[in-house]
């Protein structure tokens, strides 16, 4: 597994008044909510970067207003189209 170090003064600690840790796993969450809205991880991936269960996941992202399921319209209509193709 990869490391990332990102350097923090301790003013900026003091100033958010957050201990390393706090400030670690409020950016790693952001990020990967970003990333998950992005469509760049899927649920479960994001879930195991910020060292969640899935539901905690699913809980996280619906809290910050993001959708759990992004569908196109164009993707609806695939799906509709295949759907009623197989009826």
């Amino acid at each position: 597994m990869t490391q990332v170090t990102i350097p923090v003064s301790d003013s900026i600690l003091i100033s958010l008044n957050m201990q390393a840790g706090e400030l670690a796993f409020s950016m790693r969450k952001e990020f990967v909510l970003k990333l998950f809205q992005d469509g760049k991880l899927t649920l479960a991936q994001g879930a195991d970067f910020c060292g969640m269960n899935i539901y905690d996941f699913i809980s996280t992202v619906s809290q910050a207003g993001i959708p759990i399921i992004n569908y196109s319209i164009e993707d609806v209509d695939k799906e509709v189209t295949l759907l009623n193709a197989d009826c």
